[in-house]
């Protein structure tokens, strides 16, 4: 999709059990977190403004179900949004429980790139933890570096990745290797027949 290209240090194991939604929750700013509870959030993992920023901007590609934001719609509109953006996005989400979708950038929905801050100093930020990004003196200056510089903000956001990458890793015998990552190894029936199949033959009967 256009982003930046990079290397993803190795040796994390998969772990044993998949995270519950109630953890995910907890570990995840809400669309209407402010910028001070968002910060404060992601610096207990250690990661500052920054990192806060560059993370944001995967907003650059995706789409957002309208109940995410719809309550900077209705009752009334939040003074932070740009009138004519909200008018447009009333058309998409009619109602504060419109089960539609629209995307999170409006200038390149489908490419990975730096446009997804100049939508927020244009107040066309959809969620108020992207918005607030810019209201927040402590953001406003990062928010706007990465607006002007895509470079800047593709290098920001390669370290930050790889930061996140690094969280609570599984190391040693800790956890597992998945042969396919979206399900255990005690799960996947076919793991041993798939191992042995793509090994030589040489190596498949020291395997076994």
């Amino acid at each position: 999709s256009g982003g930046p290209d990079y290397g993803i240090p190795l040796g994390r194991r998969d772990g044993l059990t998949f995270a519950t939604v109630n953890a995910t929750l907890q570990n995840l700013p809400p669309p209407f977190a402010n910028a001070t509870t968002i910060l404060s959030m992601l610096a207990t993992k250690n990661f500052d403004p920054t990192d806060v920023v560059a993370l944001s901007g995967g907003h650059t590609v995706g789409i957002s179900h309208c109940t995410s934001f719809t309550t900077r719609l209705y009752p009334t509109q939040d003074p932070t949004m740009d009138k004519t953006f909200a008018n447009n996005v009333k058309v998409i989400c009619p109602t504060v429980n419109s089960t539609n979708t629209t995307v999170m950038d409006i200038r390149s929905p489908n490419k990975f790139d730096n446009k997804y801050y100049v939508g927020l100093m244009n107040r066309q930020g959809l969620f108020t933890s992207d918005q607030d990004l810019y209201t927040d003196s402590r953001t406003r200056g990062i928010v706007t570096s990465f607006a002007i510089n895509e470079t800047l903000f593709f290098e920001k956001f390669v370290v930050s990745m790889i930061k996140m990458g690094q969280l609570s890793v599984l190391t040693g015998n800790n956890g597992e290797i998945r042969a396919n990552c979206s399900v255990r190894n005690a799960d996947n029936k076919s793991y041993l027949a798939s191992v042995v199949e793509e090994l030589p033959v040489e190596e498949a009967w020291s395997e076994l």
